[in-house]
């Protein structure tokens, strides 16, 4: 199947070069470049977030409880001077 792909000069330069380099195509270059990347992302586990959730209001000091979000910026603030 054809496409088409615009890519950087540079890179279409050194995608010649290479395959000059190794006695074939600049075609059969990218098939390998673009097998090799679809093959390792296969491999690749998903990103998962690390679970970095507290165990809430209940471990706050009791003096804040209670306090509005704004009211513990305020404090937070007040304590730096």
């Amino acid at each position: 199947m054809k496409t088409t792909f615009d890519l950087p000069e540079a890179l279409v330069r050194a995608v010649k070069k290479l395959a000059r380099e190794r006695g074939t195509t600049a075609r059969a270059i990218v098939q390998q470049s673009l097998t090799r990347t679809l093959a390792e992302q296969d491999k690749t586990a998903p990103f998962v977030l690390k679970d970095g959730s507290t165990a809430g209001w209940q471990t706050m000091d009791p003096e804040f409880r209670g306090l509005s979000l704004h009211e513990l910026v305020l404090q937070s603030y007040d304590e730096r001077g």
